[in-house]
């Protein structure tokens, strides 16, 4: 799934995932590659997939708004 969503969106995710997390009443996805206190999160253009960024403007997180798109 996660290279989908790189190869989709020419983003570079990072390797080590620290978290899943898997809404299964709507389908969405929480991908956590870091533990940070401040994020800000971008929709891609289909808004399909967030990506937050910690202040140094890394990925440290994607949400996907529903797997069946994808």
């Amino acid at each position: 799934m996660l290279k989908k969503v790189e190869k989709k969106y020419r983003l570079r995710l990072p390797r080590k995932v620290v978290t899943v997390d898997y809404g299964c009443d709507v389908g969405d996805l929480f991908v956590r590659f870091r533990h940070v206190e401040h994020v800000e999160g971008e929709p891609t253009g289909d808004g399909r997939v967030i990506v937050y960024y910690d202040k140094r403007g890394k990925v440290v997180a994607i949400e996907i708004t529903d797997l069946t798109t994808l």
